[in-house]
């Protein structure tokens, strides 16, 4: 079994016989807003898995109500689930088992109780060969169309019903979105506490993301090693982004248009309500539309600005809603570019150990 560990205690290496190890390993490559990897594990008995959210990692200026960090943890049960059936388990996931959720308090108790059943009749998913590979990709994609029926594979690998699929590659759409995104870009940054969270972890160079083992940076926006290291280096270094906002929100809107001008199609998640459930659902979808987008060639960069819980972004949400032609009664939860682009550096990943807690 795992070693369970304090924050202040040295990781320990784990047990490579237990299975729930395992599945954490790929479970902890699920994507999370900022790559904050805002998860926490216990081991219960030979079989239970306790997921719960860490507070710590939380980022209440760009999401003040969790719903991004509740998304993230539905990705990692995706993962969980998809590397316990690749070793024939069949994972049994009770969502909240302390109870029905608070919809807009991060509450500290458990998000999930998972049990790793041996199963005969379990198969592997192909989509599991995905997750070391899928990467999310914010380097501007080839001026080329995401056909429609890539959009319908990727909406056979998952189930619809509760979480729905939108997508288009219209250009008027992808110009009109492109134009909000970058103002959602400038809103996010404007605030002194969003931008502090997103300076926090934004990784100026290769150096920062080694040694923090979270967060972005120019990395994953295509940028090679000789430009990373003058860019975070000379022309925009962390004590000049700190000393003077506007210069980093200008390079972030501007680089933000440019990336969603470029989309080679747009696709967006939605559900009915908004609880903690539809959130997870929404993880667990959005992590099967990415493996299957991965596996089809396809590059993904979640736009989550427009989608953001604040009042300051409340107008921004709405126009984005009349393009998309989603109604009122349905709550937009992901939206995403896709297109065609050479692969990026992975974001950087903690070790397992570190998201062990007694």
């Amino acid at each position: 079994m795992c070693n369970t560990i304090q924050e202040t205690t040295p990781v320990t290496p784990l047990d490579p016989s237990d299975a729930r190890c395992n599945a954490v390993k790929y479970a902890i490559l699920a994507p999370s807003p900022h790559n904050t990897q805002p998860w926490r594990v216990a081991f219960q008995g030979d079989e239970r898995i306790i997921l719960s959210i860490d507070h710590s990692r939380l980022i209440p200026g760009c999401d003040p109500l969790g719903r991004q960090a509740f998304i993230s943890v539905g990705a990692f049960l995706e993962n969980l689930d998809l590397a316990a059936k690749n070793s024939g388990l069949r994972a049994d996931i009770d969502l909240f088992p302390a109870g029905w959720p608070d919809s807009r308090l991060v509450q500290d108790t458990p998000v999930a109780r998972v049990d790793l059943v041996e199963d005969p009749h379990i198969e592997p998913d192909p989509l599991f060969l995905q997750i070391p590979l899928r990467h999310t990709s914010r380097r501007r994609f080839e001026r080329r169309k995401v056909p429609l029926d890539a959009a319908g594979e990727i909406t056979a690998a998952y189930d619809f019903s509760l979480v729905p699929l939108g997508f288009s590659h219209d250009d008027d759409l992808i110009h009109a979105i492109a134009d909000v995104a970058a103002d959602a870009m400038e809103i996010e940054l404007a605030d002194p506490e969003r931008f502090r969270e997103t300076l926090q972890y934004f990784r100026f160079t290769d150096a920062e993301a080694h040694t923090a083992q979270d967060g972005f940076g120019h990395a994953q926006s295509g940028y090679g090693p000789v430009m990373r290291f003058f860019i975070g280096r000379f022309i925009l270094p962390r004590s000049k982004a700190a000393s003077s906002p506007e210069s980093f929100s200008r390079m972030a809107k501007r680089s933000t248009r440019e990336q969603a001008a470029s989309a080679g199609g747009i696709g967006w998640l939605s559900t009915k309500g908004d609880h903690r459930v539809d959130q997870v659902r929404t993880g667990r979808a959005f992590q099967r539309v990415h493996l299957k987008a991965c596996a089809l060639g396809l590059a993904l960069h979640p736009m989550s600005q427009l989608l953001a819980d604040y009042p300051g972004m409340a107008g921004l949400r709405s126009v984005l809603r009349d393009l998309l032609g989603v109604p009122d009664t349905q709550a937009v939860q992901m939206l995403f570019r896709m297109g065609y682009a050479r692969p990026v550096l992975p974001t950087p990943r903690r070790r397992p150990g570190d998201f062990f807690f007694p």
